[in-house]
């Protein structure tokens, strides 16, 4: 199994309002069949670590294109060779705390998501209260997987809204 250990015993906080913005996919119809398949087609590890990592390329080019989401990948591996594997998620953890998690708030608020943003609030209270105790989080395939999904998801959510 592909997967990173991230300490985040000072990062929780960050981590509870990262980890709860993928709940507003519950409020998208297309959920239940893109995580079933996201998260039970049999793939060998590596392929879904590679699946991870393209889907967040285009997941983050939402945000600022698809030049800009090259840079910021760039940028957090560059961290994550110079500095750590620790320093490069915590790299990736600040952009989604200060940029993209506000942006995919935002982009539900204009696409009128009212159900998706309550459930991101109430998941992001849960996620604080569960994430109390926890020192370290292993980012493998299973999160991996639900990432993918939940970029798919969003996808699907923006072709559906501008028809």
């Amino acid at each position: 199994m592909v997967g990173y250990a991230f300490e985040v015993a000072h990062l929780r906080s960050a981590v509870a309002f990262v980890g709860a913005h993928g709940a507003t996919d519950l409020a998208a119809w297309q959920w239940p069949p893109i995580y079933a398949a996201c998260c039970l087609v049999p793939l060998p590890s590596h392929a879904v670590t590679v699946l991870f990592v393209a889907s967040s390329l285009v997941h983050f080019a939402e945000d600022f294109g698809p030049d800009g989401s090259i840079a910021l990948h760039s940028l957090a591996g560059l961290a994550w060779l110079v500095l750590g594997a620790q320093r490069g998620l915590e790299f990736m953890l600040s952009y989604l705390t200060l940029l993209h998690t506000p942006a995919h708030y935002l982009r539900c608020w204009r696409r009128r998501r009212w159900t998706a943003l309550v459930l991101a609030a109430v998941c992001t209270v849960a996620a604080a209260t569960v994430l109390r105790h926890v020192h370290v989080i292993v980012i493998g395939n299973a999160m991996q997987r639900v990432v993918v999904a939940h970029v798919c998801t969003e996808h699907c959510v923006q072709i559906e809204k501008c028809k």
